[in-house]
C-alpha cells in the first residue's frame, strides 16, 4: 500500500469481560499524557501493564449497520435508518452495557468516508444510484455539471448517516465521548511531497476545513491512524524508510488532527505491529525507531494521548504481545507518560512457563483485511 483504507478494525467484544470498560474520565490514573487501550478480543483482560498506568476502556468498533457496498443502500431504502438505529442500540447494549460509560466510544466505519476522494471504491455505485434512481437532480443540468452535483449528494448522504449515528448513540450513551476511527484521512504520502488521490496538502485541508467541517463540530475526540505502514531503517532497505519519512507522516497526521480539532482531544490510534500492507514486514512487531517515533512524536505536537489497539486471536498471540510489551515497549510508553522518569517500576511477571489461559468461548477475531471472523479456523 501506499495507505490502505482496509485497515486493522477493532471489534467491540468488551461488554464480554468484567472491568475493563470502567466508567473513567479522559486521563489516565495519575499519567501526565494519556495512554490507553483499545484491545478487546475476549481475553484482553490477562494483559499485565508491569505498573504502567494504562487502561483498557477504548470501546466501539463497528457499531450499527455500515452497508459496505456504498451509501447509495442507504440513500434507496427507506427502512435503513430504522433498522440501523435498532441495530445501534443492540449494539450499545451488548458491549457497553454501562449507561453512564464516560470514556471514548470510537465508531469505526471504514468502507467509505465523508470524502469522495477516499471513497473511490464506492464511487462507481454511487454515480449509477445517482444517474438511475435519482435522476430528477441531473435533468436539464449540463453535462459538465453532473460530477459535482453527484458529489455533493454523496457528501450529503454521508453526512446525514454520521449526524444520525452520533445522534443515537449520544441518546444512549449521553456520558461517553464521541468519535470515528481514521478520521482526518490517513495519508502518509501526502505529508511528505507526494498527492494522494490526486490531493495534495493545500486539498486536504480544503476537505477538512471546508468540506468536513461538520464533523469537527459533531465529536468530542479526534482519532485518527498513524499505524506504522513501513518499517524505518537506516539505511532504508526493501518496504522501508528512513526515519524523516515516517516523522513526517505523523507529524503531519497528528498536527493536523490538532489543527482541525478546535481544541477538543486528539488520540491516534497506533499498534505495535507493522501494518498487514507492510510487504515482508507485516504483522510483524516494530523495530525501536517505529516505537519511539509512534509514541513519542504525537505528545510533542499537541495529542492529548494515544491509544494502542490490536486484537488477539488466541493465547498465542497474546503471549506474544505481553512478551514484546514487557521486553520492549513497556519502558518506552513509561517514558513517554512520565518523561524522565527512566524506566517503568518493577513488577511481579507471571511465573516461568506459566501458560495464559484463554477464554474458550472467544471464537471472534479481526482479519488482517479488517474482516470480523470466527476464531476457528483462522483466516
Amino acid at each position: 500500500m501506499s495507505i490502505s483504507r482496509s485497515s486493522h478494525r477493532f471489534v467491540a467484544l468488551a461488554g464480554l469481560f468484567a472491568g475493563t470498560l470502567a466508567s473513567v474520565a479522559l486521563a489516565g490514573p495519575g499519567a501526565s499524557y494519556d495512554v490507553r487501550l483499545a484491545i478487546q478480543s475476549r481475553n484482553a483482560n490477562l494483559i499485565q501493564y508491569r505498573g504502567v498506568p494504562l487502561v483498557n476502556d477504548v470501546s466501539g468498533g463497528t457499531i450499527g449497520l455500515h452497508p459496505h457496498e456504498g451509501p447509495h443502500m442507504i440513500a434507496g431504502d427507506p427502512s435503513f435508518y430504522p433498522r440501523h438505529q435498532a441495530e445501534l442500540i443492540k449494539d450499545l447494549n451488548e458491549t457497553i452495557p454501562d449507561v453512564n460509560f464516560s470514556g471514548i466510544i470510537c465508531i469505526d466505519h471504514e468502507s467509505w468516508w465523508p470524502s469522495w476522494e477516499w471513497s473511490d471504491s464506492v464511487q462507481p455505485a454511487w454515480t449509477t444510484y445517482i444517474k438511475t434512481q435519482r435522476p430528477d437532480l441531473l435533468a436539464g443540468k449540463p453535462d459538465t455539471e453532473w460530477d459535482s452535483i453527484i458529489q455533493a449528494e454523496y457528501k450529503k448522504t454521508v453526512r446525514q448517516y454520521y449526524e444520525f449515528t452520533a445522534n443515537i448513540v449520544r441518546q444512549q450513551r449521553p456520558k461517553a465521548k464521541l468519535s470515528w476511527y481514521g478520521i482526518p484521512l490517513r495519508s502518509y504520502w501526502i505529508f511528505n511531497g507526494v498527492p494522494q488521490y490526486g490531493v495534495d496538502l493545500a486539498r486536504y485541508r480544503e476537505i477538512h476545513e471546508v468540506e468536513m467541517k461538520w464533523y469537527f463540530d459533531l465529536v468530542d475526540v479526534l482519532c485518527p491512524s498513524i499505524y506504522p505502514v513501513y518499517s524505518v531503517a537506516v539505511p532504508a532497505g526493501q518496504n522501508q524508510v528512513e526515519p524523516s519519512g515516517n516523522e513526517a507522516y505523523i507529524l503531519g497526521m497528528v498536527g493536523e488532527s490538532v489543527r482541525f480539532s478546535r481544541g477538543k482531544p486528539v488520540y491516534p490510534f497506533f499498534l505495535l505491529k507493522y501494518h498487514p500492507s507492510a510487504g515482508r514486514f507485516a504483522n510483524q512487531f516494530i523495530n525501536s525507531i517505529n516505537l519511539r517515533q509512534g509514541l513519542e512524536i504525537p505528545r510533542q505536537v499537541g495529542a492529548a494521548g494515544l491509544v494502542i489497539w490490536d486484537f488477539f486471536y488466541d493465547d498465542t498471540e497474546l503471549a506474544a504481545w505481553q512478551n514484546f510489551y514487557d521486553t520492549t515497549a513497556r519502558d518506552v510508553i513509561y517514558g513517554v507518560i512520565y518523561p524522565g522518569s527512566g524506566s517503568a517500576p518493577s513488577a511481579p511477571a507471571a511465573a516461568p512457563g506459566e501458560p495464559i489461559p484463554v477464554d474458550p468461548e472467544a471464537d471472534q477475531a479481526v482479519s488482517p483485511d479488517g474482516r470480523v471472523v470466527k476464531k476457528s479456523p483462522q483466516p
